[in-house]
């Protein structure tokens, strides 16, 4: 099992890798020292939930992309005589 200071340093680069900003971090590890895991919680799923936003506003952009590369090889293939 890891040592205290060795968990510390895992949850902070936990923390980090799920991109927590400074002042989260340390919104979350005062809720640590307080108990209080419910807010605890309530911040983690407020970040996924960012995250989450993120990833559908790229899925759109990849959409379009799609959309216009689809477009631009139909072109090509026009201009090939191909159908």
């Amino acid at each position: 099992m890891a040592e205290p200071d060795e968990k510390a340093v895992l949850l902070l680069r936990n923390l980090k890798d799920a991109g927590c900003d400074t002042a989260m971090t340390e919104q979350f590890l005062a809720y640590e020292r307080e108990g209080r895991s419910k807010d605890q919680r309530r911040l983690l799923f407020r970040q996924r939930n960012s995250l989450l936003q993120t990833v559908h506003k790229n899925q759109e952009r990849i959409d379009c992309l799609d959309f216009l590369l689809h477009s631009v090889e139909q072109k090509i293939k026009s201009s090939r005589g191909e159908n």
